[in-house]
C-alpha cells in the first residue's frame, strides 16, 4: 500500500514531485505534489515498476534487488501464528497396558456428528478420518484424558487435530496434545489421545461467561440481510473493537479479542469464525505464510453460496502502520473483504490440511457490492461512488479494478489526466489530494473533504 498527495497548482497549472518515505503496508513511499514554474511542466512520478532480478526471475515489489523483504518490524508475523508448527505436541510410550484407555461409546460418538455436520475440514476426510476428529473432538470439549483413538499414524494425528482446531475456535483452552502409544513387546495395541489445556474448567467456564458477554453485545448490532452483510458486520466490528498488539494474552485464541480486546492474526482470525459460525456462515480457520514472508491466518468464509478469503488483520488500520498520523487513512481497509483466491493467494500462501475450495468469484467482493469495482475509466460510475461517499459523510472512498491493466487505465484517468478534480469538484477544498494504493488488490482509496 502506497500513500501519496496529489496537488493541483490551480495558477501556473504545473507540478513537481517530493518523496518521503513512510512505513504502510507494501512498499512505496509518500509523495506530495507541489506546484512549480510552467517550465517544469505537470508531472507525477510513477510507481515503481516490479523488476527482475539478474537470473531473470520475477521479483515482487515488497523485496529489494537482492531478495530481502522491505517490511517494517512492527508487523512482527514470526511470532503470529498458531499452525500446526506451534502445537504443543508430546509422545509417550506405555506398555503397562490399555486398561487406563477409555473409548467413547457410538452413542457419545453421534454427539461429534452431529456437531460437526457441515464443517469444512470435517466434510473433507474420509470416514475413518471423521471417526477419529469425533473422538479428539469429545476429548477436547470434555478435557480428558486416556482417550483411545482409532489411528495408529502420528502424521494423520497431526493433520486431524489441525482439521479440528481448523473448525472449532471455540476451543480456546487447547494449545496441543499428547499421544501415548500402548506397546506389548515389538507390537502396538493402541493409541491414547488427551489435549494439552492452557487452564482448568473453572476458568474455561468465567472465560465463557465474558465471551458470552461480547458476543451477545456484538450481535446486538447484526444488521438483517443476506450473508454478505452479515460478514461485513463482523468484520468491520471485531477490527473497531480490536487493537492490534503482539504483546496481547491469549493472542492464539478468541479470549484475547472478546475478553482483552488485545490480539494478533489468530486472534483476529478465530474471532471473525466465531462470531459467523454463530450466525450460521460456514467460516474456517486458514493458516499459512504471506508476501511479508512471516506466517499469518485469515478466514474462509461461504457468502451467498459462493466462497471466498478475509483477512480481518489486514483490514484493521493499526496492523497496517503504527506509525501514520492518526485519521490520515482509513480506519478500515476492504481490500481483504470476500475476495477470490486468484488474488489472495497474490499474497497469502495457505498450509492447510485439507484441499480448499476454487473460491473464484467476485460476487460478494466488498467493491463488487458496494458498486466501486471498475474494469475501465467508467467516469459516470466514478462520479457516482464519489457521489455516495460525499452524501454518506465519508472521510474516505476506495475503487477497485478488476486486473493490473484496468487498475494502470484507471488510475491514468483518475491522476495522470487529473479527472480527479473534476469528479471531485466544488467539494474538494484546497489543491490538494491524498491517496493510497494497493497494487496487489488494485485498489486506490482518496481523502475526501467532509
Amino acid at each position: 500500500m502506497i500513500l501519496k498527495s496529489f496537488k493541483r497548482n490551480i495558477a501556473a497549472g504545473c507540478l513537481c514531485l517530493l518523496m518521503t518515505a513512510v512505513l504502510l503496508t507494501g512498499c512505496g513511499g509518500l509523495y506530495i505534489v507541489r506546484p512549480e514554474s510552467a517550465e517544469t511542466g505537470r508531472r507525477v512520478e510513477p510507481i515503481p515498476e516490479q523488476e527482475r532480478s539478474e537470473s531473470g526471475e520475477y521479483t515482487p515489489s515488497y523485496m529489494d534487488s537482492i531478495g530481502n523483504a522491505q517490511f517494517p518490524s512492527s508487523y512482527g508475523l514470526e511470532d503470529d501464528w498458531g499452525g500446526s508448527d506451534d502445537y504443543d505436541v508430546e509422545s509417550k510410550e506405555d506398555s503397562s497396558g490399555i486398561d487406563s484407555l477409555v473409548y467413547f461409546t457410538p452413542e457419545q460418538l453421534q454427539v461429534g456428528y452431529t456437531n460437526n455436520a457441515g464443517k469444512y475440514a470435517y466434510e473433507h476426510l474420509t470416514e475413518e478420518g471423521r471417526k477419529v476428529y469425533n473422538q479428539m473432538y469429545l476429548a477436547l470439549i470434555t478435557m480428558s484424558s486416556n482417550i483411545g483413538i482409532d489411528c495408529f499414524d502420528v502424521d494423520a494425528i497431526n493433520m486431524i487435530f489441525t482439521c479440528v482446531m481448523m473448525d472449532h475456535p471455540e476451543i480456546f483452552w487447547t494449545s496441543g496434545y499428547v499421544y501415548t502409544r500402548y506397546t506389548r513387546g515389538e507390537s502396538m495395541e493402541a493409541m491414547g489421545f488427551k489435549g494439552t489445556y492452557t487452564m482448568d474448567a473453572n476458568t474455561v467456564g468465567q472465560r465463557q461467561d465474558a465471551i458470552d458477554y461480547y458476543v451477545s453485545a456484538a450481535l446486538s448490532g447484526m444488521p438483517g440481510g443476506d450473508d454478505y452483510t452479515r460478514i461485513k458486520y463482523i468484520y468491520e466490528y471485531i477490527i473497531k473493537n480490536t487493537e492490534y498488539d503482539l504483546n496481547a494474552v491469549d493472542n492464539q485464541n478468541i479470549c484475547s479479542v472478546f475478553i482483552n480486546g488485545r490480539s494478533v492474526c489468530q486472534g483476529y482470525a478465530k474471532a471473525t469464525q466465531y462470531l459467523c459460525e454463530r450466525v450460521g456462515i460456514q467460516c474456517s480457520l486458514i493458516t499459512g505464510t504471506t508476501t511479508q514472508d512471516g506466517n499469518h491466518a485469515w478466514n474462509l468464509v461461504y457468502s451467498d453460496g459462493e466462497y471466498y478469503y478475509v483477512d480481518t488483520t489486514w483490514g484493521d488500520a493499526n496492523y497496517r502502520s503504527e506509525n501514520e498520523e492518526a485519521g490520515s487513512m482509513p480506519s478500515i481497509s476492504y481490500d481483504y473483504l470476500c475476495v477470490p483466491a486468484y488474488e489472495m493467494f497474490l499474497t497469502h500462501y495457505p498450509n492447510a490440511p485439507v484441499e480448499l475450495p476454487a473460491c473464484d468469484s467476485i460476487a460478494d467482493n466488498y467493491y463488487v457490492r458496494e458498486g466501486a469495482y471498475f474494469t475501465y475509466p467508467d467516469e459516470a460510475g466514478l462520479q457516482a461512488v464519489f457521489d455516495k461517499a460525499y452524501a454518506q459523510g465519508k472521510e474516505f472512498v476506495a475503487i477497485k479494478t478488476s486486473d493490473a491493466v484496468s487498475y494502470q487505465s484507471v488510475k491514468a484517468y483518475l491522476l495522470d489526466n487529473q479527472n480527479i478534480f473534476r469528479i471531485m469538484g466544488s467539494r474538494k477544498s484546497g489543491n490538494t489530494i491524498s491517496f493510497w494504493e494497493n497494487q496487489d488488490a488494485f485498489t486506490i482509496s482518496f481523502k475526501l473533504d467532509n
